[in-house]
Parts: C-alpha cells; structure tokens; sequence
C-alpha cells in the first residue's frame, strides 16, 4: 500500500517536472497580478479605455445570454462620451433604469407606510418606532428569540401579533402590486 502511494508521488513530481520544463521551453511566464494604478500618458490611457470597454461590453453581453439577465452599462470615456449597452430583452437602456427607479419608489414607499402607521411595540419595556419595514421585521425576529414568549403578558403579546400582522399584510399588498405590474409589462 504505502509502495503503490509512493509510486504516484513520483509519478506526480516527475509529470511536474515535465511541464516545468516544457513551460520554460517555450519562453512563456506568468504574468502575475497587475498593479491596478491610473495611467499617467493620456494617449496610453485612452487605448486601454477602448480596449477594456470593448472587454467590459462583452461580458455584460455574455452575462444577458447566459444567465438570461437583463443588464443595462453605461460607461463615460475620459473624453466625455456616453457608450452603453443594453440587454436584448430590454428596449433601451431607459427601461432597464425605469425598472430600478419604480423599484427604489416602492421601497421608499414601503418605508413611508411603516412609518406613518406608527407601529409601536412595547416588548419588555421596550418603546421601539419602525424606522423602516426592515427594521421592524429585525426587530422583531430579535425580540421573538430574546423574550421568553411565556414571560410577556396578554398586551405585549398583543403588541407583537399586531406589528407582525401589519408587516405581512404590507409586504402581500406590496408583492401582488408588483407581480401585477410584472404581468403587465410581459404582455405588451
């Protein structure tokens, strides 16, 4: 046993030694990792920019097909032109955008409805304001472990079924409105 593992140790050290010599034949090194710094030359930087944005369009490109993703870029050269890219699926650019403000409203929105329901729970003698919906749900999920269940008595349990009952019920309005939405704009 310990011959046959010994066998393959120098079988693996001689096929090693094989390819080093091989890679050293042919000239070729590694390159190493590259200090990533600004170019100083302008003529220089302007030829790296057009290099590697036609590297980065590719891989946005690359990232739309194969993960069938909807991928907007928009890059700016150091001369000031606009280059951008937008998946197939997508018209323009302008609707890859739309969808990410529509989805920044509604988390806003979501906030803003959290907030102005005032939602206070009193668990443990604790006063605790929802600043946001995701907030209140932390919150929550950290109360519910740290209390005893059983230790809190009728209105502070009441407190809590009544906040989580609120955030559910404002994340399933919230999911239908944009599953509808969703629905919608795959029709047309």
């Amino acid at each position: 046993m310990e011959e046959e593992v010994a066998a393959r140790r120098a079988a693996t050290e001689l096929d090693l030694l094989r390819w080093e010599k091989k890679a050293a034949s042919t000239g070729k090194k590694k390159r190493g990792r590259v200090e990533l710094r600004r170019i100083e030359d302008r003529t220089s930087r302007q030829v790296r920019f057009s290099k590697r944005r036609s590297g980065l369009f590719k891989k946005a490109r690359e990232l739309s097909v194969l993960c069938d993703a909807q991928v907007g870029l928009v890059v700016f050269s150091p001369a000031g032109r606009l280059y951008d890219f937008a998946s197939a699926d997508a018209s323009s650019i302008g609707e890859i955008f739309g969808r990410y403000w529509d989805l920044a409203s509604t988390i806003n929105d979501l906030n803003t409805e959290a907030q102005d329901s005032g939602i206070n729970c009193n668990i443990q003698n604790k006063q605790t304001p929802a600043g946001s919906l995701s907030d209140l749900l932390i919150n929550i999920g950290q109360w519910a472990m740290e209390a005893n269940l059983n230790e809190l008595n009728t209105d502070e349990i009441r407190g809590l079924e009544e906040a989580v009952t609120h955030a559910l019920a404002v994340i399933r309005d919230k999911l239908m409105a944009k599953e509808n939405g969703l629905t919608k704009l795959n029709l047309k």
